[in-house]
């Protein structure tokens, strides 16, 4: 494969790394704050608080936090190769 064509095929790489992190950052955002409404005790008493549904969008997030670090991370590197 030439220079030219290894490059391309890192810039549609980097593009799709982008647009997953985009798509996590909005997952992260959307659990982030199902979480802070369903800890409100304002507004929710706390023998109603929904823990186990609470406790699942935390795993969510924190899944797609970890996900989000390791795309950061190759995002990193693709962009210092195509420098």
């Amino acid at each position: 494969m030439s220079i030219n064509l290894e490059r391309a095929a890192m810039r549609g790489r980097l593009a799709e790394l982008q647009e997953e992190a985009k798509r996590l950052r909005l997952k992260i955002e959307g659990n982030a704050t199902a979480i802070r409404q369903g800890l409100n005790t304002a507004l929710t008493p706390v023998d109603d608080l929904e823990v186990p549904q609470l406790s699942e969008q935390m795993d969510n997030l924190v899944m797609a936090w970890a996900e989000l670090q390791k795309v950061g991370s190759d995002i990193a590197r693709l962009e210092r190769e195509l420098r």
